[in-house]
């Protein structure tokens, strides 16, 4: 399996149980940005950077925060996946 794939998968899984965004929520997608559509609020940033790091073994910088992909599932898994491949 493609691991961007596999890390988008992992967190889309964890973003639905921890914010309780149901399945059939029209609007959830892996390129809503999750921060101005409001599934994950501010201190939900600091839960999905510990899940992130925990379960991938990586060191999100703080600048990865403020980068325009870093926003949406798809973007997120893109930068994990970098950062995974770096460390590796």
């Amino acid at each position: 399996m493609d691991h961007e794939k596999e890390i988008a998968d992992d967190l889309e899984r964890f973003l639905r149980e921890s914010f309780q965004i149901p399945p059939d929520d029209a609007f959830f997608s892996r390129s809503v940005n999750l921060w101005e559509e409001g599934y994950v609020d501010s201190p939900g940033v600091l839960e999905v950077l510990g899940y992130l790091e925990a379960r991938w073994r990586v060191q999100i910088p703080k600048e990865a925060l403020f980068r325009p992909e870093f926003t949406c599932v798809d973007g997120i898994a893109r930068v994990v996946a970098a950062l995974a491949a770096e460390s590796s």
